[in-house]
């Protein structure tokens, strides 16, 4: 508006103008570092790998949760839709100062009402205005907190501050709405928020009367505002009804108080800056020059029409040859196809897009570009957009991508040790577990296929003899390993160390290794109480070769391998001597007796018959008073022998004392039973036992047979029976078969 010279009013007005000029320069400047503070925030988001996520969310995302907070979409928000970050960082701010802020709800819009008649653009005082009254507020109330401002002279400060201070200090609550104390307090708020000058002063007149908490709160509050006003300044034409309070109670509240209409009216006619220039487009020049993104706009055929100061700073050039410049004339010509395709679309929702770009000096740099078609009457007359130089945010990105790579593989690895040792752990439960060699080898072997899938395992046992080791277990190709070799023939068993040939051409070579593996191969003995009991032989496929950690494991299962070996040799030799009588070789009487009372319960269960064969020697006591007990010893052993090779693989030989033996045949029926006893008793008599180099003299046997279920049902009754069939065979002369009656 024209200022015209002459007057007491017109001074008066241009004074005030003057002010209004002062304060909205101010406001400036604090746009300046509202751009710079969300400009840094933007890139701390970026340098942080998990805060880079959330800023990398799309604007429709944000939207959706602004949508879902608000009920609406702001109209002021819509222009940074395009720009992700900004909308980000705006809702952030918008959500910490006034959202979530805890002061009263109703006195937060007062605050925000009575300051709107600080902004250009009347959107906020009347989105406020229907705020208040759909939150009950009367009309001429609304009309009074519109009205309300700061004192201007120095006299009328000293006295709202002096008011100020005689408030309740702290309040049990904030001033009633509507009450004086209310009105002086909003003043003092209006005061701080539009006269820079006298802020410290305010806020330490407001702080003992508000206390600390609220005033901090009111701080962040006040923030929001400035913000606020800057964004519906910055709309040109916002209108009010995309507001749904305002479309829902505005007519009403102007119909209400007629009054509010002169207020609520665009005041931004009344504020121009020095030459003339309107105050929201000469704050937007001044954001688009101080800008530390590159802005930009160009033509469809992508000639450059205008840039920032930052596109001179990013690539080097002056503002002037930037002029003359395509887009793709910067762009490294590997992506020149990219600005074409960008600008053969010319339709559809703006775009980002990652580019590199060559500068003056030759230096290559990423830029993120946004991308935002400029339409008139439908057609697409050129883009606009934002263009990030985020050269330091990629090489960030690839080491972190590498970083995790590694991340994933130790991972992996560890994840493989743990399964590894897993195996290991149940390898050596199992192994516990087991009664045999044979079971033992199958747990190892299973075990082996997927710890070690290599393209040879072997597991060698030195035999009792001590002169051979042989292969008990075999997996990969078993055509490659050797079964037999000489315990000389393997390093490892010579050295007693891990022997690990990396390089079969030039490393010292097993001779049992039949074939030279390309890549490696590892023995590791197997010791137990100092003594070598065989050899853990892996060989790798080719290319791949045995690392660090699996040459540990293999040594780690080479000694759960030995223990176990080693126990259960133990066992078998303890149970051995439990069971069997050590002369002959053949079960003792205990195992004999368990074993009949087993059979037995099997015979009932299948409804099958059983045997049993006692034999006695005749002339036993004649023979070794006649010979000596060295003979009768040598004669016994040879007798066992005979028996333990005339009998089935499921009949039981035993010794049941002196020279009565015993012979448990399951499934043996009455005629099967005396047959084998006959010839038995033929064998028997044909045998010539060799004694210190002389040949004894023959003997004979007298053998009783008693079956189940005909002659006994227990194990006692059956054993009876028998012997008295062979008491029998006694009487009768001995070298004679009786079946039991």
């Amino acid at each position: 508006m024209r200022v015209q010279e002459g007057g007491g009013e017109h001074e008066g007005r241009r004074s005030r103008i003057q002010q209004e000029l002062e304060s909205l320069r101010e406001r400036i400047a604090d746009l300046g570092v509202l751009e710079r503070e969300l400009t840094r925030a933007a890139q701390a988001m970026r340098a942080a790998p998990d805060e880079a996520q959330a800023a990398a969310r799309s604007a429709e995302i944000i939207r959706a949760e602004i949508e879902d907070r608000l009920g609406y979409f702001p109209a002021y928000l819509e222009p940074f839709r395009q720009f992700p970050d900004i909308l980000e960082n705006l809702w952030g701010e918008i959500v910490a100062r006034y959202l979530d802020n805890p002061l009263p709800e109703p006195f937060k819009t007062r605050v925000i009402a009575c300051l709107s008649r600080f902004c250009a653009s009347p959107y906020a005082a009347v989105t406020m205005s229907c705020r208040l009254f759909s939150q009950g507020a009367p009309p001429a109330e609304i009309l009074r907190l519109l009205e309300l401002q700061p004192p201007r002279t120095p006299e009328g400060i000293d006295q709202l501050l002096a008011e100020v201070r005689r408030l309740e200090q702290p309040p049990a609550e904030l001033p009633a709405p509507g009450s004086e104390a209310e009105a002086a307090l909003l003043r003092a708020i209006a005061l701080a928020f539009s006269r820079p000058e006298h802020a410290a002063e305010c806020n330490e007149v407001l702080r003992p009367v508000l206390g600390a908490r609220n005033q901090a709160w009111l701080l962040n509050l006040l923030a929001y505002v400035k913000s606020f006003h800057m964004l519906v300044e910055g709309v040109p034409d916002l209108a009010y009804h995309s507001d749904p309070l305002a479309r829902a109670h505005l007519l009403r509240l102007l119909g209400a108080e007629p009054r509010l209409t002169a207020l609520l009216r665009d005041r931004r006619g009344e504020l121009r800056t020095a030459g003339g220039e309107p105050a929201a487009e000469a704050r937007y020049r001044e954001l688009f020059e101080n800008a530390n993104d590159m802005v930009y706009t160009m033509d469809r055929q992508g000639r450059l029409t205008s840039v920032n100061r930052a596109a001179e700073r990013l690539t080097g050039y002056a503002r002037e040859e930037l002029l003359q410049m395509k887009l793709a004339d910067l762009v490294v010509p590997e992506q020149r196809a990219a600005v074409e395709s960008i600008l053969s679309r010319e339709t559809g929702a703006p775009g980002t897009y990652e580019l590199d770009i060559l500068t003056k000096n030759g230096e290559r740099l990423a830029l993120e570009i946004s991308a935002h078609w400029i339409a008139r009457q439908g057609q697409g007359v050129g883009l606009q957009g934002i263009a990030r130089d985020v050269t330091e945010r990629r090489r960030t990105e690839e080491a972190l991508q590498q970083a995790k790579q590694k991340l994933e593989a130790w991972v992996g690895e560890l994840e493989q040790r743990t399964r590894e040792m897993t195996l290991l752990s149940e390898m050596g439960d199992m192994l516990r577990a087991c009664l045999t060699t044979d079971e033992a080898y199958s747990v190892i072997v299973r075990v082996a296929q997927q710890v070690f899938p290599v393209e040879v395992g072997a597991l060698y046992v030195i035999t009792p003899a001590r002169n051979m080791v042989e292969a008990v277990a075999l997996w990969g190709n078993p055509n490659l390993a050797e079964r037999v070799f000489a315990p000389e023939e393997c390093w490892a068993l010579r050295r007693g160390r891990v022997h690990w040939v990396e390089d079969a051409s030039a490393g010292l070579v097993c001779s049992h290794v039949k074939e030279l593996p390309p890549d490696g191969y590892l023995c590791v003995p197997m010791m137990a109480q100092s003594e070598a009991l065989g050899v853990l032989h892996l060989m790798q496929p080719r290319a791949a070769r045995l690392t660090e950690a699996k040459q540990r494991l293999a040594v780690a299962m080479a000694e759960h391998i030995a223990m176990a070996l080693s126990n259960l040799k133990l066992h078998e030799t303890l149970r051995s001597q439990s069971i069997r009588d050590p002369l002959t070789g053949l079960f003792n009487r205990r195992f004999m007796e368990e074993s009949l009372e087993l059979e037995l319960r099997r015979a009932v269960r299948n409804q099958r018959p059983l045997s049993v064969i006692m034999l006695d020697l005749d002339g036993f006591k004649r023979f070794n008073d006649s010979h000596g007990h060295d003979a009768g010893d040598a004669l016994l052993r040879e007798l066992g022998a005979l028996l333990q090779g005339n009998i089935r693989a499921e009949d039981i030989a035993c010794r049941y004392g002196g020279e009565e033996f015993t012979l448990i045949m399951p499934e043996g029926s009455a005629e099967i039973a005396a047959q084998r006893a006959e010839l038995l008793r033929a064998a028997i008599k044909k045998l010539e036992v060799e004694h210190r180099g002389r040949t004894l003299g023959s003997v004979t046997a007298s053998l009783g047979v008693a079956v189940f279920p005909e002659h006994g049902r227990t194990r006692d009754a059956l054993l009876e029976a028998a012997d008295a069939a062979l008491y029998l065979s006694k009487g009768a002369g001995g070298d004679k078969v009786t079946l039991a009656r």
